[in-house]
């Protein structure tokens, strides 16, 4: 009896996989989204995980920059 093949996971140690987040992407963002898992062989998921880490500092920035100039208009009086 042939011994089967542990599944590869990219995933790192402690990756959440039971709590799987969802999310929602227009027909081309999904075929994009294939196409470069395709390329690299790894699933959807993983794919969205790394372009998720890519661009999650750059939105966080964004996103505190704007607060801190909302609260510096509120401060101001504007």
């Amino acid at each position: 009896m042939p011994l089967k093949k542990a599944p590869t996971t990219r995933s790192p140690r402690g990756v959440l996989s039971s709590k799987p987040v969802y999310m929602r992407l227009m027909p081309d963002e999904r075929h994009m989204l294939e196409q470069l898992a395709g390329i690299q062989n790894r699933s959807t998921s993983s794919v969205a995980r790394l372009i998720y880490l890519e661009g999650v500092e750059q939105y966080r920035a964004k996103v505190i920059g704007s607060t801190a100039q909302l609260h510096a208009n509120i401060v101001a009086g504007r």
